[in-house]
């Protein structure tokens, strides 16, 4: 089946892309039902999905225009392989192979335009498309996501749920952007779903452009019990495996993380800080999880500072005017992203505030071989 919106793209001022999204026809095999409609993939809304199926399903894509740019966004559904190529018709060689996915969410910028493009599944699971999105000649909008990978961080942000990235640290990430450094998010959950769509709006709203690392451990709760939030976390050995596999990887020289009591006593959180402690010594130990060792080399990060931690506070400032973001601060910045956090939003348990309860400005340096702060309330103070 084939469906037409009629609507047609209005063209953005100066050389920002058109959107051709509404006046594209779409055509899958199998093909559209009441229940997973083309429009749950054109929505705007990141918890609806157009699904292809597991074997010899695809998407076509038509457009009376040339179409320069493709955003795709995914929903991960447990360990699912979310591979697709990208593929354009030629009239010589039938349909032929342009780009392929790299992420949950990927841009595609086309070297000619195309009138006739497919989508085709490759990693023999389903594929959720969250949202498509078609542009015709000229700049990416900018709040279109096109990530890059680093294997080299200056600053990570070790944080445990989508959405304790800004709770808890308010405006880390816009500010450590604005300021040049390499900033790497790397979040200990969930595994798969909604909330990993709103993590990757957020960070991008933050001025990240690294794409956030995703541990993959399951969203469940200890009750603020550490031990037991391991064992739901299948033991500490996984878990500082993974958290070691992590620094080794993006060799920060300085990593941010949860405090020892969890904030309010998340046993996720505590599990979050307490494996940050630990892994800090296994990174460096070749003899700690010999594999990731092999694979990416061995690590000493220089600094870990813990949210709330009482020794060698530091105070840092989200409330200064950022260049890059047109003059907002960095309380601004996490103010805005949090609201991506629709599912959040809807229970109606958190909301982003500015300092807060558990003072989203205050930090402590747990560990340090590059010498003590002297007080100018700066991560990245005595790093060269």
């Amino acid at each position: 089946a084939i469906t037409v919106f009629s609507a047609a793209a209005e063209p953005l001022p100066d050389h920002k892309a058109k959107d051709l999204t509404t006046s594209c026809s779409f055509k899958a095999s199998p093909a559209e039902t009441g229940t997973n409609s083309f429009r749950m993939m054109t929505d705007e809304k990141v918890k609806t999905c157009f699904v292809l199926g597991r074997k010899d399903s695809w998407l076509e894509i038509r457009s009376a225009e040339g179409i320069r740019g493709v955003s795709v966004m995914l929903m991960k559904k447990g360990m699912s392989d979310d591979s697709y190529d990208l593929q354009v018709e030629d009239e010589a060689e039938g349909w032929k192979t342009i780009a392929q996915s790299r992420y949950l969410s990927n841009w595609h910028e086309l070297d000619a335009p195309a009138y006739h493009l497919r989508l085709l599944p490759t990693g023999g699971d389903r594929l959720r498309i969250a949202e498509i999105r078609l542009f015709g000649e000229g700049e990416k909008p900018d709040e279109i996501q096109d990530w890059q990978d680093t294997d080299k961080a200056d600053l990570m942000l070790l944080a445990c749920h989508p959405d304790d990235e800004v709770l808890w640290f308010a405006g880390l990430m816009p500010v450590y952007v604005d300021r040049g450094y390499k900033v790497q998010l790397v979040m200990m959950t969930p595994m798969d779903g909604e909330r990993q769509m709103e993590l990757l709006q957020c960070a991008w709203h933050c001025g990240m452009r690294y794409y956030p690392y995703f541990i993959g451990l399951k969203d469940v709760n200890g009750q603020k019990d550490l031990e037991r939030q391991y064992r739901l976390w299948q033991g500490k050995e996984k878990v500082h495996s993974l958290v070691t596999e992590c620094f080794r990887k993006f060799r920060p020289e300085v990593v941010v993380t949860h405090g020892e009591n969890g904030e309010y006593g998340h046993s996720a959180h505590k599990a979050t800080a307490d494996s940050a402690k630990v892994c800090l010594k296994y990174a460096a130990d070749n003899r700690m999880f010999p594999e990731s060792a092999e694979k990416y080399g061995v690590w000493q990060i220089k600094k870990l500072y813990l949210h709330e931690y009482d020794k060698d506070r530091v105070t840092m400032n989200w409330n200064r005017p950022l260049d890059s973001f047109g003059g907002k601060t960095g309380f601004d910045i996490a103010g805005e992203a949090f609201l991506y956090h629709l599912s959040q939003r809807v229970i109606g348990r958190y909301q982003f505030k500015p300092v807060g309860d558990h003072d989203n400005t205050a930090f402590g340096l747990y560990y340090t071989n590059v010498g003590k702060d002297t007080g100018l309330n700066d991560f990245m103070e005595n790093i060269r």
